[in-house]
């Protein structure tokens, strides 16, 4: 009877969804596991394309995309991790699944990766809206996202989660090199074989979950991100470092990542300010007359990533606890600092033989060097070399 009324439900979700976005101005893309073809597959590259469309039509078994959120709360002492992924993703090939990942203000932290029999991209006049649906675990995970990119709105209803999570953009939708959607200026490609557009750099979020029967209810700051890769993770990514924050007047996102492809080190740095990108550059190169930026690991925390104390498993720690940012525009002569400081780690397992990820929540301080300065929140992802 319970799996009649949740079919039920999502047949009526369905109904709603079709009564208003009509079939000619939609389209669908539906995938399921262990669809492949044989060969290369052509990886979309036009930056024109909106940022939450499905950007692989069809999959052989290396290639993989994903639909990436993470989220920290007011006070920094909770976060989340979430990604809905198609494709080869953790050694599972042709796999449709969707990672969680939450920390509670008392550090217990829970994680799961559940797989779909069958993932759907809809995109219509006015939203995006994706589904990720298991019938033998009546899993359902969707969400629903407006074409401007203002707001976001995820609902999961599985047996060990529950709930909604919203998120409301604070920054606009950007390239890796800073340039605002749409442009067709703009260059989805990172790094060898590996894409990368920021949905929503930097958002306010609000959480309303049970996860086994637990609350984890919060509001904060978040944002949400697309990559689409020619080979896994593990496969194309040495280590990295990313963060996303929200501070005084300012948002920011900032990545640096070196391949494992040709060993050499990629860097993006987007500033934001009354929603307009105000400072970018994927230089670190020191310039007279070009902007460029640096992005280091600190030390001078208490907060490392590292295993959950009560695992029987313990991993290295990370061996930094923050970050330094410096964005420097020689022309205007305009210089900003931030420090992040890690407050929580989300999680850290290991990503292939050689490296372990993470995710964490946590504080920002800075500004323009000699102006205000201002504290905020931060959150983002790391991958460390064993």
């Amino acid at each position: 009877m319970a799996d009649l009324f949740f079919l039920a439900s999502v047949i009526s979700l369905a109904a709603c969804v079709a009564a208003i976005n009509s079939p000619s101005t939609c389209s669908v893309d539906l995938q399921r596991p262990n669809a492949s073809i044989i060969g290369p597959v052509d990886m979309a590259i036009n930056p024109l394309t909106h940022f939450d469309t499905a950007m692989l039509s069809v999959f052989n078994t290396t290639t993989g995309e994903d639909w990436s959120f993470d989220a920290v709360s007011e006070d920094g002492q909770a976060a989340m991790g979430l990604t809905f992924s198609r494709g080869t993703v953790a050694d599972h090939p042709l796999a449709q699944r969707m990672f969680f990942a939450a920390v509670w203000p008392n550090g217990t932290r829970y994680m799961e990766s559940t797989f779909a029999e069958m993932s759907t991209i809809r995109s219509c006049k006015s939203s995006t809206f994706g589904t990720w649906y298991n019938s033998t675990s009546t899993s359902l995970w969707t969400f629903e996202a407006s074409k401007d990119f203002s707001n976001t709105h995820v609902t999961v209803e599985s047996p060990t989660v529950k709930g909604t999570y919203s998120l409301v953009s604070l920054a606009p939708a950007v390239y890796p090199n800073g340039l605002q959607y749409p442009s067709a200026g703009g260059d989805p490609l990172f790094a060898p074989y590996l894409y990368w557009e920021e949905s929503v750099p930097v958002g306010l979020m609000e959480v309303n979950l049970t996860i086994r029967g637990t609350p984890f209810v919060f509001k904060g700051m978040s944002g949400r991100e697309r990559n689409w890769n020619s080979f896994g993770w593990a496969d194309i990514s040495a280590q990295w470092d990313q963060a996303r924050a929200v501070i005084g007047p300012y948002t920011f996102i900032a990545w640096i990542y070196e391949s494992k492809v040709d060993h050499q080190v990629y860097f993006s740095s987007v500033l934001m300010k009354d929603r307009k990108v105000i400072f970018r550059t994927q230089s670190q190169q020191e310039s007279n007359t070009l902007a460029y930026g640096s992005f280091t690991q600190t030390q001078t925390g208490t907060v490392h990533l590292a295993s959950e104390p009560t695992s029987g498993h313990q991993l290295p720690q990370s061996n930094f606890t923050g970050y330094k940012l410096e964005m420097i525009d020689p022309t205007s002569r305009e210089h900003w600092k931030f420090e992040v400081e890690f407050t929580k780690c989300v999680y850290w397992f290991k990503a292939g033989t050689s490296a372990i990820i993470g995710g964490y929540a946590g504080t920002v301080k800075g500004g323009e060097v000699g102006g205000n300065q201002y504290t905020g929140l931060a959150s983002g992802t790391a991958q460390q070399v064993n």
